[in-house]
């Protein structure tokens, strides 16, 4: 029964929730081969390319301006399951062989936001202890998960040598995604031509 349960997730997942999976002490040999395959071919099956989307308002910004919602993506859990596969081979394979640069904070495990704020107020500690001049730039990328093009995405995966079979898969799952979103009685269904998912496991990194 709990075979059968997985089986019919793994093929389509829309209609199920992952509330009978904690009995399943490890996945069959065909549930396995079934993962791979879609890993494989670069192939994302049509009830996981439907992604409702719901909008949860930013701290402090006012609701009349349409960027004061974050929107934030609500996919198969058996999606999100790959994909978080992958984010494992890419940290403990990938960026070992090819690091980020020693100063890019945030996503990463033990170099939060604050370590960067850190340095910075270390830094002027240190110019206004030796009475000189502290300048400094800021720049803000607004709208990062949005604006990001999918071959942007792809080429920086290629540079760090992401082999192509996930680089297809990937790109796979940015290009197919078809989003819903229903406010105020109104729904809307539309294709995604850019930018990555906010609340996808790949999306930070």
């Amino acid at each position: 029964m709990v075979l059968k349960l997985f089986l019919s997730v793994l093929t389509d997942p829309s209609t199920r929730h992952p509330l009978g999976l904690h009995t399943i002490q490890s996945p069959a040999p065909r549930d396995i081969t079934l993962l791979r395959a879609r890993l494989a071919l670069g192939y994302i099956p049509m009830s996981w390319r439907h992604i409702r989307v719901v909008f949860i308002p930013k701290l402090g910004k006012p609701l009349c301006q349409a960027k004061s919602l974050r929107p934030i993506s609500l996919m198969s859990f058996i999606l999100k399951t790959l994909e978080k596969l992958l984010d494992r081979h890419i940290k403990d394979g990938v960026l070992v062989k090819r690091p980020l640069h020693q100063n890019q904070f945030a996503y990463r495990a033990g170099m939060p936001t604050k370590t960067s704020l850190f340095h910075i107020v270390q830094r002027l500690e240190m110019s206004l202890k030796n009475k000189e001049i502290a300048l400094g730039a800021f720049l803000d990328n607004e709208g990062a998960f949005d604006n990001t093009s999918f071959s942007a995405i792809i080429t920086a995966a290629r540079e760090r040598e992401l082999v192509e079979t996930c680089c297809r898969w990937v790109r796979s799952m940015l290009e197919s995604r078809l989003v819903h979103n229903s406010i105020m009685g109104s729904s809307l269904t539309a294709k995604v031509v850019g930018g990555c998912l906010q609340g996808g496991v790949l999306s930070p990194l």
